[in-house]
C-alpha cells in the first residue's frame, strides 16, 4: 500500500493504522470457519386434528412417550422439545368433546415430564373444548391469521367445572386467569388494563374494582375486537405476550428453539412398528421415472408401510418430472421420507431430496450444482435466467415446508445467492441466511460470516453437510440403518422391475420408430392384402406396445389413446361405408398423427428450447417412418406376390374355366377401353373375398372392385352400381 508523503505525524499514524487494519483483515479472513456451537435440542412436532378422540389420545401418547424415552438416552443429556400442531379439520372443526379435549390436556399438562418444553402451535383459528389442549403446552405460538377461542361452544353454558380447570391452567402455566376465563364465557365483559409500570392485564369487570384497589391504571378498553367475543387475535396474543410468536412456517420454530436432528417433522412411525421400504432413485428424472416411483409409492401404501428411504443417485433430468416427483413425495403424510444421498443429487434431482422429511449423505457424496436439464437422448441444456429463478424458488419452498434450510436450498440453483451464517438475535440459534435477509432486518443477524459467495452454484458435501443445517452424515449404509434403529434388519428393495425395463425400452427413440414403422406398415399391408389377418394383428401389437409404453411413461394419457381409436375409427368409414378417400379419411390420418405426436411429449405446445428440438425430432421420426411406409408398400406390391414363400398368402382368381362362347354376355378384354362406364349396371361373380376390396369377373374381364359398405363372399352374383375412373363398385345382388 503506498501513503502520500506528508510532514504531519498525524499522518503518518493514518498510514501505520490503515496498513494494520488491513493485515487484521487478512487474518480474520483466512481464519477457518467457525464450528457450529451444539446449542440445538431433539425435538418433534406432532400434529393433532379435530375432533380429539380416543385414538387421538392414544397416539399421542405412545408417539410422546417413545420419543421422550429415545430422545433421553440419544441426546447427552438435553431434554426435548415437542411442537403439537392443532388443525381444526374438515369433518367436525370446533367440536371436539369436553371429555377427550380434558383428558388431552391434562396429559400434556402433568405427564410430559421428560420434556424441556412443550409448545402449541395454532396456524389457523380454533375454537371448541380442544383449546384446552392447547392451552395446556408451556408456550403458543399463532400464525397469523390463527385466532384462539371461544371455548364454550354457541348452543352450551360455562360449566362451572370447566371454569375450575381453566383456573388450575392458569395457575399451572402462569397464564392470566381472567383472559382464560373470558375465553370461556363469551358474555363475560373482559376489559384490556394498562397500568403505570407498562404491564398489560386482562381482568373481568366484576373483578376491576379489587384490581383497582392494588394498580393505577393508565387504560381501560374492551379485550375483544371487532365484537368476537371470547376470541383472541394472533396480533393481540403477540403484542400482549400471550403468544411467543406469529408465523405461518413450521420451519420458523424449529429456528426459534434450534430444534435439531432428524424430528424436526410429523413422523408416521412414532409410537407404531417401523414397517420400511427402500426405493431406489437411479438415474435422471424424466416421466419414465415418475411413473415408476409413482407405482412403488402406491404399492408402499397399500402395504401399510410407514417409512420409505429413498436411495438418490442421480445426474439431475427434465425440470417438469423433477418437479412433479417432488410434489409427489412431499404429499406423502402417511409414511415418514427419508432421502439417502448414496452418491450424488446433482441438478434437480435435489427436489425429490429437499422433498423428504430428512437428508442423510453417505460420505463422499454430494448435493446441488443445479446448472443444467438432462433432457431426452442424453442431451444436457444449460438452464435460463427464468429457469435458474423457477426451481431456485420452488427448491426454497420445499425447504421450507420440511424444515431445511431455505437459503442453502436456493443457493444450489441461483449463482447470484449470497449464503450468510450468523446468529440470530431473537432466538440465539446460528443458522444460514440470505445477505438479502440481514439486509431486510438490520440488527437481527449478528457475526455474519460468509459460507458462499456468489458468482457461482453450492454443491454440498457430505462433511459440509451438518454444518450447513441440511442433514447427517453416515460412513456406510448399515451406519444409515442404525440412525433407525434398523442396522442388521432386512428391508425390501424397490427397484425397476422387468414392466419398468421394458418401459425404458420401448420408450427409446429408436425402438419408438421401429414400432410406428412396423404398426403403420402392416396397416398398410393388411389393406392391400385382404384377408390375410397377420398383418392387422402385427399392426395393432406393435401401436398396442407404443401406447401403453408411453401411457406407463406418463407421456401418454387417456386424450391420445382416444384420439388414436376415433381416427382408426374414421379409416374404418372410409374404407367400409362412405368409399372414396375424403373427409373422413383425412380426418382419421390427422387425428392418429397427432395422437402419436402428442404421445410422445409431455407437453402440449413446446414453449421452451428444448421442447421445440424434442418436437422437431418426432415430427422428423414420424416423416422417416411414414416415407419408409410408404416404399416398403411399392416395393411390398411389386415383389410379394412373386415370392415364394409370401405368394401362398396371397388371395388369388378361381381357374377360368369357360370360353367365350360359353357365356352370352362376352366383354373383352380392357385393352383400348378409355372408361369402364360401359360396365354400370353389368353383373358379375366374385372370384375373392371383398373386404370390401377383392377380385370379381365380368365375361372375360378380371377386375379389381369394391364392395358397397358389406362384405361379399367369393362366388356370389354382384351388380355394378358406380365407376370412377379404374375403381368399380360393386353390390350383391339381392341384397
Amino acid at each position: 500500500m503506498i501513503c502520500p508523503r506528508g510532514s504531519g505525524r498525524l499522518l503518518s499514524w493514518a498510514c501505520f493504522l490503515t496498513v494494520l487494519t488491513s493485515i487484521l483483515g487478512g487474518l480474520v479472513q483466512a481464519q477457518p470457519p467457525a464450528a457450529v456451537p451444539n446449542d440445538t435440542y431433539p425435538g418433534q412436532f406432532f400434529t393433532i386434528t379435530e375432533p380429539i378422540t380416543d385414538k387421538t389420545l392414544e397416539q399421542v401418547r405412545a408417539a410422546t412417550r417413545q420419543f421422550v424415552d429415545r430422545s433421553a438416552g440419544a441426546a447427552h443429556g438435553k431434554l426435548p422439545i415437542l411442537v403439537f400442531e392443532f388443525r381444526p379439520g374438515e369433518t367436525a372443526p370446533g367440536h371436539s368433546t369436553f371429555g377427550m379435549s380434558y383428558d388431552l390436556a391434562f396429559y400434556l399438562m402433568r405427564n410430559l415430564g421428560g420434556a424441556k418444553t412443550t409448545v402449541a402451535y395454532v396456524p389457523e383459528p380454533l375454537k371448541g373444548y380442544a383449546v384446552l389442549a392447547a392451552l395446556a403446552c408451556d408456550e403458543l405460538v399463532m400464525g397469523s391469521q390463527a385466532t384462539i377461542g371461544p371455548i364454550t361452544p354457541e348452543d352450551e353454558t360455562p360449566r362451572r367445572e370447566i371454569q375450575d380447570i381453566i383456573r388450575t391452567l392458569a395457575d399451572t402455566k402462569v397464564r392470566d386467569r381472567d383472559l382464560l376465563l373470558g375465553l370461556v364465557d363469551r358474555t363475560a365483559d373482559l376489559r384490556v388494563i394498562r397500568t403505570t409500570d407498562k404491564q398489560i392485564h386482562y381482568v373481568l369487570a366484576d373483578n376491576l374494582a379489587e384490581f383497582k384497589k392494588t394498580h393505577q391504571i393508565l387504560e381501560d378498553v374492551p379485550a375483544w375486537e371487532g365484537g368476537q367475543r371470547g376470541v383472541i387475535t394472533a396480533k393481540r396474543a403477540r403484542e400482549e405476550g400471550f403468544s411467543k410468536l406469529t408465523t405461518d412456517y413450521p420451519a420458523e420454530l424449529v429456528k426459534i428453539y434450534r430444534i435439531s436432528g432428524r424430528s424436526t417433522a410429523d413422523d408416521p412411525t412414532l409410537g407404531q412398528v417401523l414397517r420400511p421400504v427402500w426405493i431406489k432413485i437411479d438415474g435422471p428424472l424424466d416421466t419414465v421415472q415418475r411413473s415408476y416411483l409413482t407405482r412403488r409409492i402406491e404399492q408402499a401404501r397399500q402395504e401399510k408401510v410407514n417409512l420409505v428411504f429413498f436411495e438418490i443417485n442421480s445426474e439431475g433430468g427434465i425440470d417438469m418430472p423433477a418437479d412433479g416427483i417432488a410434489d409427489m413425495i412431499a404429499g406423502i403424510k402417511d409414511m415418514k421420507t427419508v432421502a439417502f444421498i448414496n452418491d450424488r443429487a446433482i441438478g434437480v434431482s435435489i427436489l425429490a431430496a429437499l422433498a423428504c422429511n430428512e437428508i442423510v449423505f453417505r460420505k463422499g457424496s454430494e448435493m446441488g450444482d443445479v446448472r443444467q436439464l438432462v433432457v431426452g437422448r442424453g442431451q444436457v441444456v444449460p438452464l435460463n435466467e427464468g429457469q435458474i429463478q423457477a426451481i431456485a424458488n420452488r427448491a426454497a419452498n420445499l425447504a421450507e415446508q420440511k424444515g431445511h434450510p431455505a437459503a442453502i436450498a436456493r443457493a444450489m440453483v441461483d449463482p447470484d445467492v449470497e449464503v450468510i451464517e450468523a446468529t440470530d438475535n431473537k432466538t440465539g440459534a446460528v443458522s444460514q441466511v440470505l445477505q438479502s435477509d440481514i439486509q431486510a432486518e438490520p440488527g437481527r443477524y449478528l457475526n455474519p460470516r460468509v459460507r458462499k459467495s456468489s458468482g457461482e452454484v453450492l454443491t454440498v458435501t457430505a462433511e459440509d453437510a451438518v454444518s450447513y443445517g441440511l442433514g447427517q452424515m453416515v460412513n456406510e449404509k448399515d451406519d444409515f440403518l442404525a440412525l433407525y434403529g434398523l442396522r442388521g434388519k432386512q428391508i425390501r428393495v424397490d427397484g425397476p422391475t422387468w414392466v419398468d425395463t421394458l418401459v425404458t425400452v420401448l420408450t427409446d427413440p429408436i425402438v419408438s420408430w421401429i414400432l410406428l414403422f412396423v404398426g403403420l406398415f402392416m396397416l398398410v399391408l393388411e389393406l392391400k392384402l385382404p384377408g390375410i389377418g397377420l398383418p392387422a394383428i402385427t399392426s395393432a401389437l406393435a401401436f398396442l406396445l407404443f401406447f401403453w409404453s408411453h401411457y406407463l411413461s406418463g407421456t401418454a394419457d387417456q386424450l391420445e389413446i382416444i384420439l388414436f381409436l376415433v381416427g382408426l375409427v374414421c379409416l374404418a368409414l372410409e374404407l367400409f361405408v362412405f368409399p372414396g378417400f375424403g373427409v373422413f379419411g383425412m380426418s382419421g390420418v390427422l387425428l392418429i398423427l397427432t395422437s402419436i405426436v402428442m404421445a410422445s411429449h409431455t407437453f402440449v405446445w413446446p414453449t421452451q428450447e428444448y421442447e421445440y428440438r424434442e418436437l422437431a425430432y418426432t415430427l422428423i421420426q414420424i416423416t422417416v417412418a411414414m416415407v419408409a411406409v410408404g416404399a416398403g408398400a411399392v416395393v411390398i406390391a411389386r415383389y410379394f406376390p412373386s415370392l415364394p414363400l409370401f405368394n401362398r398368402l396371397v388371395l388369388k382368381p378361381e381357374p377360368w374355366t369357360g370360353s367365350g362362347m360359353d357365356d352370352a354376355i362376352v366383354k373383352p378384354s380392357l385393352e383400348g377401353y378409355e372408361s369402364l362406364g360401359f360396365l354400370i349396371g353389368e353383373t358379375g361373380r366374385t372370384t375373392t373375398m371383398l373386404r370390401p376390396s377383392g377380385k370379381a369377373r365380368f365375361g372375360e374381364m378380371l377386375l379389381d372392385v369394391t364392395a358397397d359398405g358389406y362384405f361379399i363372399e367369393p362366388d356370389s352374383l354382384v351388380e355394378v352400381i358406380d365407376v370412377h375412373g379404374s375403381r368399380v363398385t360393386v353390390k350383391r345382388i339381392g341384397s
